[in-house]
């Protein structure tokens, strides 16, 4: 199987904020809708078109809220979080198919919760909006955090009503918030238009971060022009972003350097300030083709070395999707104490395997992926991947770790405790009612039989319902489980 990793000579150069940022801090009208949760395939045309993303927060007539639940660290439901267990969200007003989504879920130093999601944008305009949303520690909404002047719990970006696609965030030592994501923004030529990286940066109080980008946002299109008359080529997307212990950010998703065909996974590194760093990868870049085809980035974790771990999908040959982790070196090289190349896919016996949640333990040894496997006229089954970080790739423990044998389970999001043991959060359907779902397993891959019920906890939010998946999880400092994902509103 031929397999090469192409680091491009690609030229990068910043791309300032040029548009106008709508309301940023002083309207209280920026509302934001959800995306649906990424399946992962090669379906999404739209996006790799270099077209608007198609608003990614839901389909049909219904609206959808967030719901978040605690779990205690036995596993049972702990019913004193919320309202009797759950607390509801509810981002703004859907509609035309467009609904809430959640994306992350993160816990700050003081066990406050932190959302990341996207809403459908408010009054008559049809695009989605950047939402971040913080609850107390008991799951309150807290009305001390936001972007306007009274704040009222949430944090909203619209990006010169154009379609913003929030994806993962985190939360710095210092308190501040940084998401990433991207939108399909016009590049000035013709009616062309093209995904950018959009990362934004807040303060602890949910308002703008002036010290980075542009009032607190960066926009980039890093892959060089082309002449003077095109002055953006192909696109970019930053699905998550980490910070090194310099301060630098790096990002992991996909895109490409010309204006159509398969993605590569690529990777980019801000300074604190949020300016392009050259020194990344080979001329600012890391660009990973496995062999010509779509190769996707979709979340990473950066260890505690600074060397940074990425988790996705590639495609080493034709209609044959596997799950992908990459490392690099903290300047972006492969690191090749991993393998040869920096990098490894795993075949779980489908025809598509996929990473899209990742952690690390807090001691640094361990880290974690979770995803789904697909097709084969099969019921898809969660998966699971242990990787010690200072090992190599023979040494990472990857199996199917279905929740249900004849129905359908993904995982989308993983956290690991104060001592090592790993949750894995997603979605189980079980008579085509999906449930929100949480697993415990020890770091050898094992369930582990003293959580939940066998290993595992579930919780059915909204019954009858089909939306439900737990997107995000996060540990409290005590051991409880928080959870959040979109369900249907009744």
């Amino acid at each position: 199987m031929l397999k090469t990793v192409k680091h491009r000579s690609f030229l990068v150069r910043g791309a300032a904020l040029a548009l106008t940022l709508a309301c940023m801090t002083g309207c209280g009208d920026d509302d934001e809708p959800t995306p649906t949760p990424d399946a992962g395939t090669n379906t999404d045309a739209g996006t790799d078109a270099g077209t608007n993303p198609t608003p990614d927060a839901g389909t049909g007539a219904l609206d959808s809220d967030i719901a978040v639940v605690r779990f205690n660290e036995d596993g049972t439901h702990d019913t004193t979080f919320g309202a009797g267990g759950v607390t509801h969200v509810d981002f703004g007003t859907g509609r035309d198919g467009t609904r809430d989504s959640l994306w992350d879920v993160r816990v700050d130093g003081t066990d406050r919760i932190v959302l990341f999601g996207n809403k459908r944008a408010d009054g008559t305009r049809a695009d989605t909006d950047r939402v971040v949303a913080r609850l107390t520690a008991t799951g309150a909404l807290d009305t001390t955090f936001g972007s306007t002047e009274t704040p009222n719990g949430f944090s909203v970006l619209n990006l010169s009503n154009l379609n913003d696609g929030m994806r993962y965030g985190f939360i710095q030592a210092d308190g501040k918030i940084m998401t990433s994501g991207y939108t399909s923004m016009p590049t000035g030529v013709g009616a062309q238009a093209a995904n950018r990286i959009v990362l934004q940066r807040l303060n602890d109080n949910g308002k703008a971060d002036d010290a980075f980008g542009w009032k607190g946002v960066v926009t980039s299109a890093p892959f060089q022009a082309q002449s003077e008359t095109n002055p953006e080529w192909g696109m970019a997307e930053a699905y998550a972003v980490g910070m090194q212990s310099n301060g630098s950010y790096v990002t992991t998703g996909y895109g490409r350097s010309a204006s159509s065909g398969t993605v590569d996974l690529v990777s980019f590194r801000y300074t604190t300030t949020g300016a392009l760093d050259p020194t990344w990868g080979t001329g600012g870049a890391v660009a990973l083709d496995l062999a010509g085809d779509n190769d996707r980035g979709r979340n990473l974790v950066v260890l505690n070395d600074d060397r940074v771990l990425h988790v996705g999908s590639g495609t080493p040959s034709a209609q044959n999707i596997q799950a992908l982790l990459l490392v690099q070196t903290p300047d972006g090289q492969p690191d090749t104490t991993f393998a040869p190349e920096g990098y490894k896919t795993f075949s779980l016996d489908r025809p598509e395997q996929a990473f899209f949640g990742v952690a690390k333990s807090t001691d640094g040894n361990w880290a974690a992926a979770v995803g789904y496997r697909a097709g084969g006229n099969q019921n898809d089954d969660g998966i699971l991947a242990i990787i010690p970080t200072n090992g190599s790739a023979e040494e990472v423990i990857i199996k199917a770790t279905p929740i249900s044998t004849t129905e359908n389970d993904r995982f989308w999001s993983v956290a690991f405790d104060s001592t090592n043991r790993i949750y894995a959060a997603g979605f189980v359907t079980e008579g085509g009612d999906n449930q929100m779902v949480v697993a415990r397993f020890t770091t050898d891959g094992n369930l582990d039989t003293t959580f939940g019920t066998g290993g595992i906890a579930k919780i059915n939010v909204a019954t009858a319902a089909t939306e439900e998946a737990a997107r995000g999880i996060a540990i409290q400092t005590d051991g409880k489980i928080v959870i959040g994902g979109p369900i249907e509103k009744r």
